[in-house]
């Protein structure tokens, strides 16, 4: 999927940076969607997961995949990052923390979210800024249009199923090993989630792609943060409107998970302004999503 929506994008004349964050940041971000929308519309009736695995994903993006990335090859940014991509990023953690403290995403507010998410798109679409390097040249069938749109789709359409799965085991998990579908959310489900981030982001280094690499990170945690809540919201109040007016945000807990989300992704936003994220600061970001995991686990026993 993540290929096909690269090859189209090329196709399209984008840049790499718009293409790290709109194609391949929205792309990348498909799996957490299904995943909460199966959380909270499918058997598993499980906003905590929902929550979970957004706030897990995001810190999984930075910690383990930008860590990991580094320790690979050093990450160089080739400029200091979009004013409007750290805007917005600042903007949906403070529209999520709304959220939280209210303990309830209603459906109004998710088609805010939403709708800003949407915006963002668009204008970074409009007015693109950034290294505009192009791309490395398609090959072989990958210089077709719908070729490209036939793998993209064909890659949703298994990670929609893949997501359905995943829900379900990650439910039946919690239960056989006593621990809180928050918890699952936060590890398992948020890094399984996260594997195409780990996919793009690696990829993007070893091709000394940094620039594709960080849109990547930026845009995924952006549409974690807007839009995943915000549709999830909209859907689980269509699916009966006198009745699910709100997603609701249950365990407190996820309050602490809140905050640490936060400090990490202004930390990353510090590295961005750097620069550069050599081999130790990755081997940090590493030891610090290992301790985070371990205090999540201990904390839901």
């Amino acid at each position: 999927m993540v290929r096909g929506a690269v090859a189209l994008s090329k196709i399209l004349s984008l840049s790499a940076m718009v293409i790290g964050i709109v194609i391949v940041g929205f792309g990348t971000s498909v799996p957490e969607l299904m995943a909460s929308l199966f959380a909270v519309l499918g058997n598993a009736n499980s906003p905590e997961l929902h929550f979970g695995n957004i706030i897990g994903s995001n810190i999984a993006n930075i910690l383990l995949i930008l860590g990991l990335t580094a320790v690979i090859n050093p990450i160089i940014f080739p400029a200091k990052p979009s004013k409007r991509d750290i805007a917005f990023l600042v903007l949906s953690l403070v529209l999520l923390g709304i959220g939280f403290l209210k303990g309830k995403i209603f459906w109004w507010y998710g088609a805010i979210m939403a709708f800003a998410m949407i915006a963002y798109i668009v204008w970074r679409l409009k007015k693109p800024e950034g290294n505009d390097d192009e791309i490395p040249e398609l090959s072989g069938l990958f210089n077709n249009f719908y070729f490209s749109l036939f793998v993209t789709v064909i890659g949703i359409a298994i990670m929609i199923g893949s997501a359905k799965l995943m829900v379900e085991s990650a439910v039946k998990m919690a239960q056989f090993m006593g621990v809180s579908n928050t918890f699952i959310g936060l590890t398992i489900v948020a890094v399984g989630t996260s594997l195409p981030e780990l996919t793009a982001s690696i990829m993007s280094a070893l091709h000394k792609r940094s620039d594709m690499a960080v849109g990547n990170i930026i845009g995924s945690n952006i549409f974690n943060i807007l839009l995943i809540p915000g549709i999830t919201a909209i859907a689980y109040f269509l699916k009966d409107a006198n009745v699910n007016k709100f997603v609701e945000i249950k365990d407190n807990t996820l309050l602490t998970d809140l905050g640490i989300m936060a400090v990490v992704t202004l930390v990353f936003i510090a590295f961005a302004y750097k620069r550069r994220i050599g081999r130790i600061a990755g081997v940090t970001f590493l030891i610090a999503y290992a301790a985070y995991t371990t205090y999540t686990y201990l904390a839901a026993k």
